[in-house]
């Protein structure tokens, strides 16, 4: 399987102090679903989603102009190194029950792999497999056509045989009476 290396990317992120006002419009500006959250060092912390937002703010029915990113990320962070290989991805996202991982190389943010990219991702990997097998099945439905087509020429060609010799046959024997007719006129018939 394939590492996550090509998620490297531009990632959105947010201090954790931020007013979760902030958070929403920042997600709305931006396109995305979450905001890496980094504390006042600048290191990822955490990550708040746009399901956190929902969840933790409104339907817990905190006041955004007052909660910080901080209060609602998820934590502690969930990251994956650029190397690690597609299935023990999917594995931490999954036993961690999240959608979104950030990459980090180094100890630092690099990138961020979603459960869609990954989708993504094993359909081209199960595309890639896919193509020597329907290689395979079209060659298959092929030489099985080829084999067809040679088992309908042999029977053809077996039938022309017969043919041939049967017209072969029957020739010889019109041919020998025309001859046996011809001898016997010459033998003894007198010419009239």
């Amino acid at each position: 399987m394939r590492e996550v290396t090509h998620y490297e990317k531009q990632v959105t992120t947010i201090r954790e102090e931020a007013l979760v006002s902030e958070v929403a419009e920042r997600m709305d500006a931006e396109g995305v679903g979450c905001l890496v959250v980094e504390n006042a060092a600048g290191n990822a912390v955490g990550v708040v989603t746009d399901r956190d937002l929902a969840l933790r703010v409104v339907a817990a029915g905190r006041d955004a102009g007052a909660t910080t990113a901080g209060a609602v990320m998820s934590h502690p962070l969930i990251a994956v190194e650029p190397t690690e290989p597609l299935e023990r991805v999917i594995a931490r996202m999954s036993s961690a029950g999240i959608r979104r991982v950030p990459v980090m190389k180094d100890g630092r943010l690099t990138g961020i792999v979603s459960l869609d990219d990954l989708v993504g991702e094993l359909a081209d990997e199960l595309g890639d497999l896919a193509a020597p097998a329907r290689a395979r099945a079209r060659d298959g439905r092929f030489r099985t056509r080829l084999d067809d087509l040679r088992q309908e020429f042999d029977a053809r060609l077996s039938r022309l045989r017969g043919q041939v010799e049967q017209t072969g046959t029957q020739m010889k024997d019109t041919l020998r009476r025309e001859l046996d007719t011809l001898r016997e006129r010459l033998r003894g018939s007198p010419p009239h």
